[in-house]
């Protein structure tokens, strides 16, 4: 390759003449087998093969693989490096397949085991509600959770599908949906020290069917809650609204997200709460948002104070708000 010309790396043979240079420009995440790899390859004599991942200087994420054999006399490396991302990306796509497979086969499972328990749960509430020395403050409670038994029936039902059906069920009113999310949640953060906070008086309305648009926050509340530690976390709601689009903005000073993770968290089964976490939340999340017409992104880091996380949800406005 001559001095002016750049190959798969993006960069001029010279940026790339030695194996440690090379090592330099992969992804912190591959970087440590890359290096035990050649380390390797460099006590042992014998040649080496490896794929990972490498930020071209225009910023594009893409996957090489590299064969060859390091030479321990100059610290240079002969062999050949080849970008190999278009099979990765096929080999990525048909691992999402399986693992939607697995959910779609999972998802059945769980509607009909879950039903029986639900409609039993529903008939105890009922029956409760028919004592005539019950409080009225006991009475709201059995309400809500009435209304959560019913959005559990419809989430067993319908989170997990995959047909990306035309949305029907609204205009739904934003603001109360995210007011009862919001109370249900203030008591699981108040235990962790943390507050939620959501002041809003914007009357803004979206084509979302009111179960899906409360899961969608609710998912959302509940990691913003989830990353919350010490004694004074808060989790901020907030809505905006223009001519054509509705935004819910949910922001948290919770731990962050790691840069490494913000384009695996909306995979399916990918979760860093190995002990609570199933991986499909998010992933659930943003299968209802596109559903809908929606666009959810996150941002970690270089948020104001005392902000670590920023999810942001936007809807079209209702054609039919008036």
């Amino acid at each position: 390759m001559g001095a002016g010309r750049r190959g798969n790396l993006g960069r001029s043979f010279q940026e790339v003449a030695t194996l440690d240079a090379l090592i330099q420009l992969v992804s912190p995440d591959d970087r440590a087998g890359v290096e035990r790899s050649a380390e390797s390859a460099i006590q042992a004599g014998t040649p080496f093969q490896i794929q990972f991942r490498i930020l071209l200087p225009n910023g594009e994420r893409r996957w090489l693989e590299a064969r060859g054999t390091p030479s321990p006399a100059d610290s240079h490396w002969r062999g050949v490096v080849m970008d190999i991302t278009t099979r990765k990306n096929a080999e990525m796509a048909v691992l999402r397949s399986e693992k939607l497979a697995a959910i779609g086969r999972l998802s059945a499972t769980v509607a009909h085991e879950i039903n029986n328990p639900l409609e039993a749960a529903t008939n105890l509430l009922y029956l409760a509600t028919l004592d005539t020395t019950m409080s009225a403050e006991a009475r709201a409670y059995l309400a809500d959770a009435e209304r959560e038994l019913h959005r559990l029936a419809n989430i067993a039902r319908h989170t997990l599908t995959f047909a990306r059906t035309t949305p029907t069920g609204g205009p739904t009113e934003v603001g109360p949906i995210i007011e009862s999310v919001v109370a249900m949640f203030q008591a699981r953060c108040n235990s962790k020290g943390g507050r939620v906070h959501y002041a809003s008086t914007l009357n803004a309305k979206v084509d979302v069917p009111p179960d899906e648009l409360r899961q969608i926050l609710t998912n959302l509340l509940s990691n913003a809650c989830d990353a919350l530690v010490g004694g004074e976390g808060l989790v901020d709601v907030t809505v905006s609204s223009d001519v054509e689009t509705t935004a819910v903005i949910i922001r948290d000073s919770g731990v962050g997200i790691p840069t490494e993770n913000l384009e695996r968290i909306f995979d399916p089964f990918f979760t860093t709460k190995d002990d609570v976490g199933t991986g499909i939340g998010l992933w659930v999340t943003r299968e209802l948002v596109e559903k809908n017409g929606g666009s959810i992104t996150v941002v970690a880091g270089n948020q104001a104070t005392p902000f670590s996380t920023c999810f942001r949800v936007e809807f079209p406005v209702a054609q039919n708000s008036v």
